[in-house]
């Protein structure tokens, strides 16, 4: 493990804000971060407009971390959507970048997801999802298609249920964009900050703090977490911690469940 190394990038690059990314593992041929929600690791096929971390890092090939890491021309080797936190890989170079896809399209990888539900309309405590996607041609979103869809599948089972809520872990062995959101759609997970494939609202800590107390500084209350619950925690035996709103709304709500580093 490498928790002590970061990838920085000073404020206006890959965000409004300054952003320092989390080292979670450093092979002689590639390195692992930790991706937040909200950065784009690399573009995609409905991507939004903006400056990728793969980008950013190939503009700068002569920082020290980039360096001391061994990555000399940075590729995103599997992908984590811009509105997903969690693990990352990153190969050195775009030919150790496309035998790394390929062992990931051959299924050798494992690929396990952390996902918050609210009201969640499956009955059973683990189902499959073995559907083909695509990207609709007019809209940013991404569709079941036998005719002419790619092979996606992905397992879901029930981890812990607080009140309305429930925690549930999905494994794939290969991920394309938007994979998880709509298979998950697809088993009636209705996922907590889903905005495209369902309408579940964000969680407040006013709804669930009978004494709670408006902080009258801010012009609006804060979500606890103001992302998609979705996260990537898992690739292999690599483990990504939980984003702190995501982990703080666990809590709140009453999980026992702990992640375990």
């Amino acid at each position: 493990m490498s928790s002590q190394i970061k990838i920085g990038f000073p404020p206006n690059v890959i965000s409004p804000d300054a952003v320092r990314l989390d080292v979670l593992a450093s092979e002689k041929n590639y390195t692992i971060i930790n991706k937040p929600a909200g950065i784009l690791l690399d573009s995609y096929l409905g991507s939004p407009k903006m400056k990728s971390v793969m980008l950013a890092m190939r503009e700068r090939p002569d920082k020290p971390e980039f360096q001391r890491l061994g990555i000399e021309s940075p590729y995103a080797v599997n992908q984590v959507d811009f509105d997903i936190s969690g693990a990352s890989i990153i190969a050195c170079n775009k030919d150790v970048a496309n035998d790394m896809r390929n062992a990931m399209w051959s299924e050798t990888m494992e690929f396990e997801y952390l996902l918050l539900a609210k009201n969640a309309g499956q009955k059973e405590e683990s189902f499959t999802v073995d559907l083909p996607i695509l990207k609709h041609e007019d809209r940013n979103v991404w569709i079941v298609s036998h005719r002419f869809g790619k092979k996606a599948k992905t397992q879901f089972q029930i981890v812990e249920t607080a009140g309305q809520y429930q925690l549930w872990r999905a494994k794939a062995r290969s991920i394309r964009p938007h994979q998880i959101r709509v298979h998950a759609h697809e088993g009636k997970l209705n996922i907590v900050g889903e905005t495209i494939y369902s309408r579940t609202p964000l969680i407040y800590l006013s709804k669930l703090k009978a004494d709670y107390k408006v902080d009258r500084t801010l012009e609006e209350e804060q979500p606890l977490y103001q992302h998609l619950y979705i996260h990537l925690e898992k690739i292999d035996n690599v483990v990504a911690p939980l984003p702190k709103g995501f982990a703080t709304t666990l809590k709140r709500l009453g999980f026992k469940w702990k992640q375990e580093l």
